[in-house]
């Protein structure tokens, strides 16, 4: 790496923490409203929420038009009643009618009995009268006008012929009348009773006709009532869902705030030490995966515990890279984005991962226990690229780490924070 580079590299890494606050807080926002919009738990709630509220709204709709329509039938009901009323008033009066029609009838039985007593003795007499006319001719009316002593009892004589002759004409008029009289009482009767019959049986079909109309607009309304009811049970159901979701969606919102603040507390970690992210357990922390890209021609330590063995002579020979102690097993991450050369054995090295980071740089892994990678894959920085082992030529579990610059070795130390 030239001299200009790697002063560049050094002015990132001074910079890098000093990034704007503003432009990390903007980010971080922006982050948990992508995710609070992204999320298909909260979209499925607020889905939800909208059809729970449509349906709220129909049922409001519906329970409005129900109780117009139950105000109109209340309105009927009370017209019906009225109608009733004026019905049950209606056949008092032609009751009382009839009350004062019999009182009437029996008034004129009474007077027709008189009528036809009065009748009887007049036809009686009629028939006496009728009988002594025969007996006494006029023959014998003559022979008794010759028997006179004088003109006096002659005149006298004279006007009790006529006044009998009278009383007779008057005692046959009075028969007829009496007979048309007993007729038209008759005839008023029953015209009468037979009035009143025809107003009751109407009067009593308009009344029954109310009766059945009140019945089925009673009922109509309990029916109507009912489903305002059962409405308003399924408004309060909906209202206990929509509580539900929104409970869940609240809980679902915590949950993602607590992870953006997880994330921006990484990030600020990330920011404030790009090079060797160590979280307070002391594990490496995934910048890229949190939205922090550390610039290239730097990298960050693979693995993170004591140095047992720095890059120089060793042993009559040149040790080539750093060894890193480690417990057996334990992570070991990408120092930097690349693609995996070489994930393979080489003799001395064991299991060996070998990391092509461009521009000439390339990171080696080795006495690895076994491969979180595959040769042609590409890695991210901080990424888990095998694990700790003690196999080739090892005297214990430890990272072999070398940094090469077109193929060389160099001292890892340069790049390493």
């Amino acid at each position: 790496m030239s001299r200009r580079a790697r002063l560049l590299a050094a002015c990132l890494l001074v910079l890098l923490p000093a990034l704007p606050a503003r432009a990390q807080d903007s980010a971080d926002h922006q982050y948990l409203q992508d995710r609070l919009a992204g999320d298909d738990q909260l979209n499925r709630s607020r889905a939800e929420l909208e059809q729970l509220g449509a349906e709220q709204g129909l049922l409001g709709s519906e329970i409005d038009a129900l109780q117009l329509s139950t105000a109109q039938v209340e309105a009927e009901l009370a017209r019906t009643a009225d109608l009733i009323a004026l019905s049950e008033a209606r056949l008092a009066n032609i009751a009382a009618r009839q009350v004062l029609t019999a009182d009437l009838h029996e008034v004129a039985e009474s007077a027709l009995q008189g009528a036809e007593i009065a009748f009887a003795t007049r036809r009686r007499l009629a028939n006496e009268r009728l009988v002594n006319m025969y007996v006494y001719s006029t023959e014998h009316r003559t022979a008794l006008s010759w028997q006179v002593s004088d003109v006096h009892d002659l005149e006298n004589r004279h006007v009790l012929l006529t006044m009998v002759g009278e009383y007779d004409k008057e005692l046959l008029e009075g028969l007829d009348a009496a007979v048309v009289e007993i007729d038209e009482r008759r005839r008023t009767l029953e015209s009468l009773q037979r009035t009143i019959e025809t107003l009751a049986a109407q009067e009593g079909e308009v009344l029954s006709e109310h009766n059945r109309a009140r019945d089925l607009q009673a009922e109509l309304h309990a029916e109507l009532q009912a489903r305002v009811r059962q409405l308003h049970d399924e408004i309060e159901a909906l209202e206990a869902a929509q509580a539900e979701v929104d409970a869940i969606l609240a809980a679902r919102v915590a949950e993602i705030e607590l992870e953006a603040a997880e994330r921006d507390r990484r990030r600020g970690i990330c920011f404030a030490n790009p090079r060797r992210p160590l979280d307070g357990d002391g594990s490496w922390i995934d910048c890229p995966a949190v939205g922090v890209v550390i610039p290239p021609s730097a990298v960050r330590w693979p693995l993170v515990d004591r140095v047992t063995s720095e890059y120089g002579p060793r042993w009559g020979r040149m040790h080539e890279g750093i060894d890193i102690a480690g417990t057996h097993g334990a992570p070991i991450h990408s120092a930097e984005s690349g693609r995996v050369d070489y994930a393979g054995w080489i003799r001395g090295y064991g299991n060996t991962i070998i990391v092509d980071h461009g521009g000439g740089m390339s990171t080696l892994y080795a006495h690895m226990h076994g491969f979180a990678v595959a040769a042609g894959q590409t890695v991210s920085i901080g990424q888990v690229v095998g694990y700790v082992g003690n196999s080739g030529f090892s005297q214990g579990p430890h990272l072999h780490f070398e940094v090469r610059i077109d193929g060389a070795p160099v001292n890892p130390r340069t790049y390493l924070p």
